[in-house]
C-alpha cells in the first residue's frame, strides 16, 4: 500500500487538505473530515484519471511535521 502526502492548513473556520502527489485539493470542517474528503477525492481522482505506477491511496492520511 502506497502513502499519499497532504498538506493541512486551518483559515480559521475550515481545514484546507492538498494532496502533494495529485492536484487534489479539498475542505472540511475539523481535521478529520478533510482527511476523510481528501481520501474521497483521491480516490475519485485516481479511478477517473487511472494510476501512475499502480498508485493507490493509502487507508489513512497522516499528518506529519
Amino acid at each position: 500500500m502506497k502513502t499519499i502526502h497532504a498538506v493541512f492548513q486551518n483559515d480559521g473556520e475550515w481545514f484546507i487538505a492538498r494532496c502533494l502527489d495529485v492536484p487534489v485539493t479539498t475542505q472540511g470542517k475539523t481535521l478529520a473530515a478533510a482527511k476523510k474528503n481528501l481520501r474521497e477525492a483521491v480516490e475519485l481522482y485516481l479511478e477517473t484519471w487511472g494510476t501512475r505506477n499502480g498508485f493507490k491511496p493509502a487507508k489513512e492520511v497522516h499528518l506529519t511535521s
